[in-house]
């Protein structure tokens, strides 16, 4: 991808965009609990108690909008589905254009924010979290800097680039904590930060999480921030995990003894 920024203040250039946008919040605006472009437009319309999809319902519905609808109805301007105006584009321009990215998971992750990290000898450290993966000395050398992408919705798992460009994903170092999301996370930092000499530590941080979950557990259904939050926390359950293709794998048991492989036994 090539990032072309456009002229400040003219609008013109950014018309196609701006007009694509305009349409599907149009069809957006059209679903039940809808707060309207503006204060004025939705006017004394009870938005909260008429909601009824939570995030990852909506995410679900703009794309059915957009791939299932909006691409195969006929555009005013083209004369004739978006879809069909493409594919006569790409048959036009020849063999190698239009073609989907050959890695879905490495494409979408390209998607998502980054933090810079040092890779330490302990692994990477993001968010008072430690990561730890045997692929990191690979990947980049002690001290060097490195991308780290996130997705705030589950950061039991981050992605490091590596110098191919490729995105590796590093779980927790210690992979018996929770998935949490950045809300929480941050939730629960700045509780122990308004505390007086409480050190924010990982273990300080994920006890603060799970406390909050308790609470958010019992008081769910009374208030909207309760209810919120217990949707994010839903939401980042299955946030990323759609990604690799496969049956789901089980939980660990920990209980039962490590089998190793071949190569980490050593002979006497």
């Amino acid at each position: 991808m090539t990032l072309i920024l456009r002229p400040v203040r003219q609008p013109r250039y950014g018309g196609h965009i701006e007009r694509l946008i305009g349409t599907m919040m149009g069809r957006v605006h059209l679903l039940p609990g809808t707060t309207g472009s503006n204060p004025q437009d939705k006017g004394a319309y009870p938005s909260e108690a008429e909601a009824v999809m939570t995030l990852g319902e909506l995410e679900r519905w703009l794309a059915i909008e957009i791939c299932d609808q909006y691409h195969h109805r006929v555009h005013r301007s083209l004369g004739r589905r978006p879809a069909a105006a493409w594919s006569e584009a790409m048959r036009n321009a020849g063999a190698g254009l239009g073609a989907l990215p050959g890695d879905i998971e490495q494409f979408t992750v390209s998607f998502l924010p980054f933090e810079m990290r040092k890779l330490r000898r302990d692994g990477l450290h993001l968010f008072n979290i430690r990561y730890w993966d045997p692929v990191l000395p690979v990947l980049a050398k002690l001290g060097e800097t490195m991308v780290v992408r996130y997705d705030p919705r589950n950061l039991s798992k981050v992605y490091a680039q590596s110098r191919d460009g490729s995105y590796v994903p590093i779980a927790y170092a210690d992979i018996a904590l929770p998935p949490i999301s950045l809300w929480e996370q941050r939730s629960a930092v700045a509780r122990m930060r308004e505390a007086a000499n409480c050190q924010v530590t990982q273990a300080a941080m994920f006890e603060a999480v799970l406390e909050q979950r308790a609470l958010i557990e019992q008081a769910s259904g009374k208030t909207k921030v309760a209810r919120r939050s217990a949707q994010r926390q839903k939401n980042g359950a299955s946030a990323t995990e759609t990604l690799r293709a496969g049956a789901p794998v089980p939980p660990v048991d920990y209980d039962k003894p490590v089998q190793p492989f071949e190569g980490e036994i050593w002979e006497q």
